[in-house]
């Protein structure tokens, strides 16, 4: 084996919604066939509730319980990869001490700003309805001022779609994105070549947009 697969890789994981449980649970299996020994913590301060079920990947008898801790649970048997549960909310940066690899995925500006200012590796992701958004941190710095912030917290889900069983897989169109990075990530950080997804956005019922007009001249 290569020494460089002994790379005890820490990944955090913010957010435990419909996109974060979508992309631990395509992350940790892929991971573990790795062969390297890794460590996904997941980081949420919120318990299961009813109107989660329908899209993120939680069960009637995970109710009440912190999204975290069910998780963690369910990936408890591999032999690679550590998942570690932290049930509390991002809200200052020296929580974000020791990772190498950070993965935000909140309805929320604060903590994506502390993400931001991380020196790690980050990824940041988005969805509303069956619309998403893909960032990281070579994204270009002017794109990112191009973004419009949130004023308030928002749904993955549009309003009124759960009560009305429309479902929209934004969320999931983007946990499969970031899964394809995060794997990427960890081969690019223990020596391979391999190529990662970059800033991008879309509807899954109109395609990928064009992302030229963000940042200005960018391909001046």
């Amino acid at each position: 084996m290569n020494s460089r697969n002994i790379n005890n890789t820490k990944i955090l994981i913010v957010g435990l919604g419909g996109i974060g449980s979508q992309l631990t649970e395509l992350i940790v299996p892929a991971l573990e066939i790795s062969g390297l020994q890794l460590e996904v913590n997941l980081m949420d301060g919120d318990v299961v509730e009813q109107n989660n079920l329908a899209h993120q990947r939680f069960t009637n008898s995970d109710l009440n319980q912190p999204k975290v801790t069910v998780l963690s649970k369910r990936h408890s048997t591999y032999e690679n990869v550590k998942v570690v549960p932290h049930v509390n909310n991002l809200s200052s940066k020296h929580q974000l001490d020791g990772y190498d690899i950070i993965v935000v995925a909140v309805d929320r500006e604060k903590p994506r700003s502390i993400v931001h200012g991380s020196e790690a590796q980050w990824l940041d992701l988005r969805c509303q309805g069956d619309g998403w958004l893909m960032i990281d941190s070579d994204t270009d710095k002017r794109i990112l001022g191009d973004i419009p912030q949130n004023t308030q917290a928002v749904s993955c889900q549009l309003p009124g779609a759960i009560d009305e069983g429309n479902i929209e897989f934004g969320f999931a169109a983007v946990a499969a994105l970031g899964a394809q990075w995060v794997i990427q990530k960890v081969r690019i950080i223990n020596g391979h070549n391999s190529k990662l997804p970059k800033f991008s956005m879309g509807y899954l019922s109109y395609g990928q947009m064009n992302t030229s007009a963000f940042g200005g001249e960018l391909h001046g």
